[in-house]
Parts: C-alpha cells; sequence; structure tokens
C-alpha cells in the first residue's frame, strides 16, 4: 500500500458536513494542530497554507475552511518565536525609483498577501554608489527569513555567499549573472530582440542601431542577439551601431541621443532599439528637442513595457516582459523555499513577452 500524500486532505468519519456549524469560541484557544484536524491534513501543509507556500487547490480550500470554522488566527510573533523565524523577507534592488521596481514590488506584495509576511526594501545604489550594507546587514542579523535580489551581478557575490553561509533562501529575478540558488526568474530577452527587430523589419527598415545597458548585463547581451539573427535571417547587415550605456537610467538613453545627433543625416539609423524603456525615452526626449521628428524622422524601440511609455507622446512602441507576475513567481518560490524541503528547486523560469506597438514607430521615410 503506497503512502498517503500528506497534502492531500482525508476526510474525517463522521459526516462534518452534515454537522451544523458552531460560530467561533472567541476565548477558546485554537492551535495549527486543531485546524490540521478538522482539515484532514498534515501540520506542515497548514503552516504551508498559512505562510503562502505551495498546497493542492483542495487542501488549500480544506485549511481555509477549517480555519474559517475554527476561528483560528495565526499569530506572527508566536510564529517567529517558535520557528525561529523573522516573519519577513528581504527585497534588494539598484534603485528604488524607477517604474520597473515599483511593479516588482506590488508582485512581491500580491504573493505576501496570504502569507501575513512582510517585505524589507533597500537600494544597494541609494547614494549613488554601490554600498551593500544594509543588505547584508539583514543576512548578518537574521533580520529576514530570505532574499530576493534583483538584477544580481557579479558585485553582489558576496551576499550570495554571506546568505548561503547562513542557509537563507535567495531567488533572483533578472539577474547579469547565473547562480546557484533556489530559483531565477527572467523573461526571454533573446525573443525580445527578435521580436524588436522584426517589427521594423516589415516596417521596411535596414539602418537599424541597438543602445543597451551594460555590456556585461545578460538581457542587454541575449536582446541584442536576438535582434541580429533577425538581421542576419532577413539578408541585412547587423546593427549600423551598437553601444552600451553604464546602467539602464533614463540618462544614458540622453548619451546615446547626443552621440546619434553628431552623426550626419544620412549617416544615421532610421530606428534605434533601446535597452529597456526609460533609456527609450531619454533617446526620445533629447531627439524631439533637437527638431528631429519621431517617428518620421527615426523610429524608436524600447523594452519592459512601462506605464511611462504609454503616456508619453508620441507614445513607446516596446517589448513588453510581465514584471508583476514574474515578481510574484519569485516570491512565491522563496515562501516555499522558506517553508522548508517540500520538493525540488523551482529552478530556472522563463517568462513569454509581447511586443506592443505604439506610435513611435512608423515605416522609414524614403
Amino acid at each position: 500500500m503506497s503512502a498517503r500524500d500528506p497534502d492531500e486532505p482525508t476526510r474525517p468519519e463522521t459526516n462534518d458536513e452534515a454537522q451544523p456549524r458552531r460560530a467561533p469560541d472567541p476565548t477558546a484557544k485554537v492551535n495549527i494542530k486543531a485546524v490540521a484536524q478538522r482539515a484532514g491534513v498534515a501540520i506542515s501543509t497548514v503552516s504551508r497554507v498559512v505562510n503562502g507556500g505551495s498546497a493542492s487547490k483542495l487542501a488549500r480550500q480544506r485549511v481555509q475552511e477549517a480555519i474559517a470554522a475554527l476561528g483560528y488566527a495565526p499569530s506572527v510573533a508566536a510564529q517567529s518565536l517558535v520557528n525561529r523565524r523573522a516573519g519577513c523577507i528581504g527585497l534588494a534592488v539598484n534603485s528604488t525609483q524607477s517604474p520597473w521596481f515599483s511593479r516588482i514590488l506590488l508582485g512581491v506584495e500580491e504573493a505576501l498577501a496570504p502569507s501575513r509576511k512582510s517585505v524589507l526594501v533597500a537600494s544597494v545604489m541609494i547614494t549613488g554608489e554601490y554600498d551593500p550594507s544594509a543588505v547584508m546587514g539583514w543576512i548578518q542579523e537574521r533580520r529576514v527569513d530570505g532574499l530576493i535580489l534583483v538584477r544580481y551581478s557579479k558585485r553582489d557575490e558576496p551576499l550570495l555567499e554571506a546568505a548561503a553561509a547562513v542557509g537563507m533562501p535567495t531567488v533572483l529575478i533578472a539577474p547579469d549573472i547565473l547562480a546557484d540558488v533556489e530559483c531565477i526568474v527572467r523573461c526571454n530577452n533573446a525573443e525580445a530582440g527578435r521580436l524588436a527587430g522584426k517589427h521594423l523589419v516589415d516596417l521596411g527598415h535596414r539602418r537599424i542601431a541597438f543602445a543597451g545597458g551594460p555590456r556585461d548585463s545578460m538581457d542587454t547581451r541575449e536582446r541584442l542577439r536576438g535582434l541580429s539573427e533577425v538581421l542576419e535571417s532577413r539578408g541585412l547587415t547587423p546593427p549600423v551601431d551598437v553601444w552600451h550605456g553604464t546602467n539602464y537610467g533614463l540618462e544614458c538613453g540622453e548619451q546615446y541621443a547626443a552621440r546619434y545627433l553628431e552623426r550626419a543625416g544620412p549617416e544615421r539609423a532610421s530606428a534605434v532599439v533601446l535597452g529597456n524603456d526609460p533609456m527609450a525615452l531619454g533617446f526620445m526626449r533629447s531627439v524631439l528637442a533637437a527638431g528631429l521628428r519621431v517617428p518620421h524622422d527615426v523610429s524608436v524601440v524600447g523594452f519592459d513595457g512601462a506605464p511611462d511609455g504609454a503616456h508619453f507622446w508620441p507614445s513607446l512602441t516596446t517589448v513588453s516582459q510581465p514584471t508583476t507576475v514574474m515578481a510574484a513567481r519569485a516570491c512565491r518560490a522563496l515562501l516555499d523555499a522558506i517553508e522548508g524541503p517540500s520538493g525540488d528547486r523551482a529552478g530556472a523560469l522563463e517568462f513569454a513577452v509581447e511586443l506592443i506597438a505604439r506610435e513611435s514607430t512608423a515605416a522609414p521615410r524614403p
């Protein structure tokens, strides 16, 4: 006889549905064991449901019904004492000022909502220079139960080593390099480059430039590779100009615009693909201020699908990634890892992208 899956609920011998439900006694102390017994599941399953971890749909429903029937209200403070946990996770990003970060935070908060856990947020570039001391303090003082690192790069390796030394689960979102962690969440960047290239070539563009983020960024490398593959497959030359910024900020888009404007009109690309939406908006603002028209003189494509691009004029054509969904999935993978080894690691998760054609792209002038 095979052992029963502890996640699979079992019906009690008595017909529970036939019995009248009693209102929860507010003076009675209901513990997690009582919830598990009423739901017919293991205590660990109740813990995973309460803390936002993974459980089958049927088990989750039974646990939630038992919690409602018994009036169970888990104490975060008590759980922290018993489990020796902080009751929160850490989210580390380069900057909290970008629109991209706000969508990441939204996804994390959505995933945390059922878990009764909170999130600590830190920017490692808050002063304009790299400073990971706040995040290192979380790890060394065990102020968080797990860590999400956004755009993890080689400079962040000491943080990952410190987390591994204390057994702290870690998840990466859109990393610039790969690492041995519980889960890596990113989009299909090569396909993003191919979508941008196909869109421009189909419009009739033959001179296309690429201005990406840092040269060592995996996202930038793969987007450039996808773009180059499309051009090669259509019998066209590679991007007529390739440039890398020091980051993905709006100011780097402005810097590339200065380079673009230095060239004589016939030498300029008729379309430019930029590393992300802020770079694209910075580029557009500069060339428009210089008297060029978008898309009549130059078509522009960004990446990420940031909301600002839809409200700019002309509105920005972009390759959108499901940032909020990606962040929520990363957070759930982290919660599963915190709850204990209940299965294999989530591993690498890659999400599809979508081209959103707007006003910033059109056929080139004859």
